[in-house]
């Protein structure tokens, strides 16, 4: 129910992911988000030079861009800090003195990481997507994985190039299991963040682990969407490259291989067993 209820809030009220609909044109996140559109990612002090503002206005000002998702940074730290609210910094602050100088210049400190915009859908010509079309194109990337590995999780993602934020991809994960389409729940273990799967991947995956070990063998391109070494299946990470072959025993790649990777005959993709 709590997921059905936040799918519907996020349709409600999503982030607005074009900056002239998330904030106001004026006031310390505008000059912010301007000053890093124009300088790309900065730290916390050059934030405060480059806008001239005082420590606590930037601050104040990347809060609302985080809500807004129009910024994030290369570190969870500062992400926790900025979060945290003006007391927890005040507190930082008066243990550590003042972080100005004399004449006013700022000494430096603040939230580490640096702090970088996110960016927008774009369609093709390069125009901002509208909220509808976004929800769309997310959802469209959502069965597409959903279609190719059954079971959907973060550290997928990194494997496609689709340009959909993951965010945008999680929220269409919740709607679809809001309407009773997919599943979530914890399917793959040794993994965090949530995780949804089509039913008909469930009832194999009950399937296969009822069934004894045969020492089956199946071989795959290394280009095949199912290469997941070094993500699902553990061992180094095997190269997406035409003309090699991965060959996995029950699934996964035997412990005592440690060439399973070979050369494959091209054309590599063809009569691969499945």
């Amino acid at each position: 129910m709590s997921r059905a209820c936040s799918a519907t809030a996020a349709a409600r009220f999503p982030p607005a992911l074009a900056p002239e609909t998330a904030i106001l044109e004026e006031g310390a996140g505008a000059e912010i988000l301007a000053l890093l559109q124009q300088r790309g990612a900065l730290f916390f002090d050059e934030l405060v030079r480059g806008t001239r503002r005082l420590s606590t206005d930037v601050e104040r000002g990347l809060r609302e861009l985080i809500g807004a998702g129009l910024v994030t940074s290369d570190g969870f730290q500062g992400l926790r800090e900025i979060a945290g609210g003006s007391k927890r910094h005040g507190r930082r602050h008066g243990r550590r003195g003042s972080s100005y100088l004399r004449g006013g210049l700022f000494s430096g400190g603040g939230p580490p990481g640096r702090w970088s915009p996110v960016e927008a859908p774009t369609s093709e010509d390069g125009t901002p997507l509208d909220r509808a079309d976004i929800e769309d194109l997310a959802e469209a990337v959502a069965d597409v994985m959903l279609q190719r590995y059954g079971v959907v999780f973060r550290d997928l993602y990194p494997l496609e190039a689709f340009t959909v934020p993951w965010r945008e991809v999680l929220r269409a994960l919740r709607r679809l299991e809001a309407r009773g389409i997919i599943r979530g729940g914890r399917f793959v273990t040794g993994f965090a963040g949530e995780q949804y799967a089509l039913p008909e991947a469930l009832t194999l995956l009950r399937k296969i682990r009822r069934e004894p070990t045969s020492g089956q063998r199946i071989t795959i391109s290394a280009v095949d969407p199912a290469n997941l070494t070094g993500v699902v299946l553990p061992g180094p990470r095997v190269p997406h490259q035409a003309g090699r072959s991965i060959t996995l025993v029950d699934g996964v790649i035997p412990a005592d291989s440690a060439g399973h990777v070979v050369a494959l005959a091209e054309p590599a993709l063809t009569g691969i067993e499945r």
